[in-house]
């Protein structure tokens, strides 16, 4: 008869506590997470409405957590300054990076990026997203996104549009609509939109491409005038302007969106956690009104769907980039 090895049972049980010990520092800093302040990096200049979602946002999600939500404003070289301050920050769930359109754009747009959207980041939730609108000078001839693109195709290379600058959301978005539609315009960058809005307003540019928020007073005051925006459906404050669907250009659809994402690596129950606080913000009636009021969409949603958004923005953006030839300033 074989002895009886009691030293098995031993052996298993120090060894189920030895892994159990292993998980015990995770699982305690997610308990008590968070025990200092959170950092929100925002790779934009403060002020601005991108600045402001991060702040309404962080002051709402400071109460909920307990603990001050700080935003650091991080701005330049097309977010990356930021966005590679936040690659180099412990994922320990402390730090969030606030990201737009520009984060899927900039690893087609440039050789070199100190970033992978996929491998060093999670999505944590998608905070809105932005239809673009294509207002024109009033002493442009075309009322309509129709108008313009019959136009076009009659003058190619004759008429201009404006954006703020090579690379933007703005830009590739307005990239892609003339690819669908087959037509050739000058495409003239500006440094932001104030520059690019003297000229439209004086008629020395035809047509420019931005967010809804940088022209709804003008156009309400009737200092120019919407040809059409990039959206599935209709602005709920433009009634009366067309998308580029309606506009006989099917696929053509293009959002600048903005959302948040943290470390890859950042423990899952504290990604959780912050995408049900943040989703449950979003969800507020007042910061839905504002957002709203500036033309743009509240997403929300899970991490998951954000990680999946992203990755199809890669996809989408790096096509455009690739067959039109964009190339960074």
């Amino acid at each position: 008869m074989k002895p009886v090895r009691r030293w098995r049972p031993a052996l298993c049980l120090a060894a189920a506590l030895a892994a159990a010990s292993a998980t015990l520092p995770l699982a305690a800093s997610a308990q008590k997470y968070p025990d200092r302040p959170v950092r929100i990096i925002v790779p934009f200049p403060a002020g601005d409405g991108i600045d402001l979602q991060a702040r309404l946002i962080g002051q709402q999600l400071g109460e909920r957590l307990g603990q001050q939500v700080l935003v650091d404003n991080r701005p330049g070289a097309g977010t990356l300054i930021g966005t590679e301050a936040a690659v180099k920050a412990p994922a320990d769930g402390y730090t969030i990076l606030l990201v737009t359109t520009t984060f899927a754009i900039n690893p087609s747009l440039h050789p070199k990026v100190p970033y992978d959207p996929l491998k060093d980041f999670t999505g944590l939730i998608q905070t809105t997203a932005i239809p673009l609108i294509v207002v024109a000078s009033n002493q442009f001839a075309p009322n309509t996104l129709p108008e313009m693109i019959a136009l076009a195709r009659q003058k190619p290379g004759q008429i201009s549009m404006g954006n703020s600058g090579i690379g933007t959301a703005a830009h590739i978005a307005m990239e892609l609509l003339r690819m669908s539609a087959g037509i050739q315009y000058v495409h003239v960058p500006y440094k932001g939109i104030p520059p690019a809005m003297i000229d439209l307003l004086n008629g020395q540019l035809n047509m420019l491409s931005t967010s809804p928020a940088q022209v709804m007073g003008a156009i309400r005051e009737g200092k120019i005038k919407a040809l059409g925006v990039t959206g599935a459906k209709r602005m709920a404050q433009l009634p009366n302007v067309g998308t580029v669907i309606e506009a006989g250009v099917p696929g053509a659809e293009a959002y600048a969106w903005i959302g948040l994402v943290m470390a890859a690596a950042t423990p899952r129950d504290i990604v959780a956690r912050l995408n049900r606080e943040i989703g449950a913000i979003l969800a507020g009636p007042e910061l839905r009104a504002r957002f709203n009021n500036d033309g743009a969409e509240v997403i929300g949603g899970s991490a998951e769907a954000f990680s999946a958004h992203i990755a199809a923005e890669l996809q989408k953006w790096g096509r455009v980039i690739r067959e039109a030839g964009i190339k960074p300033q």
